[in-house]
């Protein structure tokens, strides 16, 4: 926690800023964190973004979150209904700008491990799958992915196993497109010539030094590194407004 913003309001802020007025923007299954940001963004900066849901509504009118981001009532007001599968023809076509993915591991190239823990042959941990992720990453032409628990466990030298494609599993026509990482100490990207994971801004009460000792390998720094932007006090308003029973802190423990 910083003086004055928690740090999930802080990742949420940082989250929705990574959106554009005008853009499409998808968030899947468990995702308090993206409902919150996509909704941020939608009633602050890009109010004509179009809002996919996990639930398959499009446009919702969302004033509060739930337990579940397929929760039914998250679709109230939707202008249509979207299945989830057809996000995938969406992506194909070009016409999906900004995806919100989650990972369990990440590594220097971006890839994202949402598959299992150890050899896939004999694995120590079984974890839920990517679903879209193998195909929707690498043609998405920004991907932001959240990491609550930034450690050396989470952000490796090599996942265990490439559930969603970084940049050295990439053709040649997808490097363009953007992998950004915000995590519960800072934002990171891979704007550089050798597309390797840089820190871009970290958190206020955090700092370099604490990214680079939490991470499991050599992190590059952005020339132009900063302190991550802090939410308004109007923005933490709305926060608080539409998450009254703290739901976003559930990803923390």
């Amino acid at each position: 926690m910083t003086n004055t913003v928690e740090i999930p309001d802080l990742m949420i802020y940082a989250m929705s800023r990574e959106i554009t007025d005008g853009n499409t923007v998808l968030h899947g299954v468990s995702s308090p964190l993206p409902v919150l940001a996509m909704s941020c963004a939608r009633k602050t900066h890009a109010p004509d973004m179009v809002y996919i849901s996990g639930a398959e509504g499009v446009d919702p009118q969302i004033d509060r979150i739930y337990p579940s981001s397929f929760d039914h009532r998250l679709n109230r007001n939707s202008v249509a209904y979207f299945g989830l599968h057809e996000s995938f023809d969406l992506a194909q076509r070009g016409e999906l700008d900004v995806m919100y993915l989650g990972a369990a591991q990440i590594d220097v190239f971006g890839n994202t491990n949402l598959s299992v823990i150890g050899s896939i042959e004999d694995p120590k941990v079984q974890l839920p799958g990517g679903a879209a992720s193998a195909f929707l990453m690498p043609i998405t032409p920004k991907v932001v992915i959240w990491m609550t628990r930034h450690s050396t466990r989470t952000f490796v030298e090599e996942v265990d196993f490439v559930t969603g494609q970084g940049y050295d599993h990439r053709a040649d026509e997808h490097m363009k497109n953007e992998i950004v990482i915000v995590s519960n100490f800072g934002v990171m990207n891979f704007r550089n010539s050798e597309r390797k994971m840089q820190i871009q801004s970290y958190h206020p009460g955090q700092s370099v030094d604490q990214i680079k000792e939490n991470t499991g390998f050599g992190i590059l720094v952005a020339p132009d590194v900063a302190e991550t932007p802090v939410p308004d006090a109007t923005v933490v308003d709305l926060i608080n407004s539409m998450d009254p029973d703290n739901v976003r802190q559930t990803e923390f423990y």
